[in-house]
């Protein structure tokens, strides 16, 4: 594991703000509608079972990092040899630098919708990056405070969904379990994009000062997730009848417009503008890893690294997503290769963490 002087590494509690911050994002502003195609009002179950799994998760990243060699990168070379290695710690860097694209071309979609209609894709992202590239150059403790700070500030828009308690209806949540454990599970693995980018753990573990303490935070941040995708379940179902909710795109928005306050009429306004600060993380994280991949693997600075991947997604994102159904299309591939890293390939991995030292240490 590389040693990372103690200045530059973070405490263990600050783990629970950046897994937290990277799982909510984009994601929870409109997942109701896939998960209510699925499993109805039986989603809340959906929601359990994908936090329980993504706990599983957790506990395997831990032990691959404990029995490996103290990150992914260093891991991946333990097990495949340097050349493999390299090849499969391009393809994660690959695959975080589309969590970016992602996150990034939605927000865009969301702002062309709600606010501007005209807004230019390029120059968004042209400007969106540049704040990400001078967060990322400060450090990984300077992308640890912006994680805090996008948990703590937007605290405040949680309250506004009980505005729609009033007019909602609960009762249609009985009778439980009314759709079949297949459509649940759907249901739950349709919720996989919007869980995905803990896995950036593998990257950041040797930057916190005691990895053992850490697992707890990890762990509660998690569950903080799951809470919060309950809460908006509970308020989006009562709110919105199960057809209702097949048809909207952005059900967590379409909330906003019943909040009505003296000096405000349209708070879907300062919530879609809040939620800049929320998504940072999502941006900013997953470009950390990248480049701090980029920079283990091909042996080039992490400055150009970033600046070089940044550019990537400027092209990508400015070029070939235009219409809603290519949006769509990418985000459905991007949570189906998510699904199979989390769920698949890191359990297997571990697997060969096992075996690779035990081979080794017979040859010792």
């Amino acid at each position: 594991m590389d040693s990372i002087p103690k200045k530059q590494q973070i405490a263990p509690f600050l783990v629970f703000f950046v897994i937290h911050s990277v799982q909510i994002g984009i994601g929870i502003l409109g997942f109701q509608r896939e998960v209510a195609n699925s499993a109805g009002y039986d989603s809340w179950i959906a929601v359990i079972i994908a936090t329980l799994g993504t706990t599983i998760v957790l506990f395997i990243i831990f032990k691959v990092i404990e029995l490996g060699k103290g990150d992914l990168i260093q891991t991946h070379y333990f097990v495949y040899g340097k050349i493999f290695g390299r090849l499969f710690n391009v393809v994660i860097a690959i695959y975080f630098t589309a969590i970016v694209i992602g996150v990034i071309r939605t927000y865009i979609e969301i702002l062309q919708v709600w606010f501007f209609e005209d807004l230019s894709v390029f120059w968004f992202t042209f400007s969106f990056l540049l704040l990400a590239i001078y967060i990322v150059n400060g450090g990984f403790k300077t992308i640890v405070g912006i994680s805090f700070f996008s948990v703590i500030l937007p605290i405040y828009v949680y309250f506004t969904f009980l505005f729609a308690v009033p007019y909602s209806d609960y009762t249609d949540f009985l009778p439980v379990l009314d759709h079949s454990l297949k459509s649940i599970m759907k249901a739950s693995f349709q919720l996989s994009l919007s869980f995905i980018g803990y896995e950036a753990l593998l990257i950041f573990y040797p930057f916190i000062q005691d990895g053992k303490k850490a697992k707890k935070w990890a762990h509660l941040g998690n569950l903080a997730t799951g809470f919060i995708y309950l809460f908006i379940i509970f308020i989006s179902f009562g709110y919105y009848s199960e057809p209702q909710l097949r048809h909207i795109i952005w059900a967590t928005i379409s909330i906003w417009k019943i909040v009505k306050l003296s000096f405000l009429w349209r708070f879907e306004y300062i919530g879609i503008a809040t939620w800049f600060l929320v998504i940072l993380p999502n941006i900013c994280i997953p470009l950390w890893c990248a480049s701090r991949i980029m920079k283990k693997t091909v042996k080039i600075t992490q400055r150009k690294a970033l600046i070089g991947i940044s550019i990537v997604v400027l092209v990508l994102t400015s070029s070939l997503f235009q219409t809603r159904k290519q949006i769509s299309a990418f985000l459905q591939l991007l949570g189906n290769v998510g699904v199979i890293i989390n769920f698949i390939y890191i359990p297997l991995l571990l697997l060969l963490v096992l075996i690779a030292r035990k081979v080794k240490k017979g040859e010792k």
